[in-house]
C-alpha cells in the first residue's frame, strides 16, 4: 500500500526534477550534435586516406573524451527519466488503491 506521505514524496520529486531532467536531455542532445563536428575537425588535421583519417579521429584523445562525456550524459538523463517514471508509477498505484478502496475492493 502506498501511503499519502510516499505519494507526496513522489510528487515533490517530480516537481524538483522537472528542470534538471530537461537540462540533462538538452545536454545529451547537444553532445549528439557535436560528434560530427569533432570528427570533421579531427579529420581535417590528419593525413592519409579517408579511412585512415576517420580511424585516427575515432581513436583520438578528443573523441574518446567526447564519447565519455556523451555516455555519462545519456546515463544521467536515463537515471533521471527512470526515477521520474518510478515516481509516476507510485502516484498511479496510490490512485488505483484509492479507487479500489472507494469501490470496496480493498480495505
Amino acid at each position: 500500500m502506498i501511503d499519502i506521505e510516499r505519494r507526496d514524496k513522489a510528487l515533490q520529486y517530480l516537481i524538483d526534477t522537472d528542470e534538471k531532467t530537461a537540462k540533462a536531455r538538452a545536454y545529451q542532445l547537444g553532445l549528439e550534435k557535436q560528434e560530427k563536428t569533432i570528427i570533421g575537425a579531427l579529420i581535417l588535421e590528419m593525413t592519409g586516406t579517408v579511412a585512415e583519417k576517420e580511424a585516427g579521429a575515432r581513436t583520438s584523445h578528443e573523441y574518446k573524451c567526447w564519447r565519455e562525456d556523451y555516455e555519462n550524459a545519456v546515463a544521467d538523463y536515463e537515471i533521471l527519466k527512470n526515477r521520474r517514471h518510478t515516481a509516476e508509477l507510485i502516484i498511479e498505484v496510490w490512485r488505483s488503491e484509492g479507487a479500489n478502496r472507494r469501490q470496496g475492493n480493498i480495505t
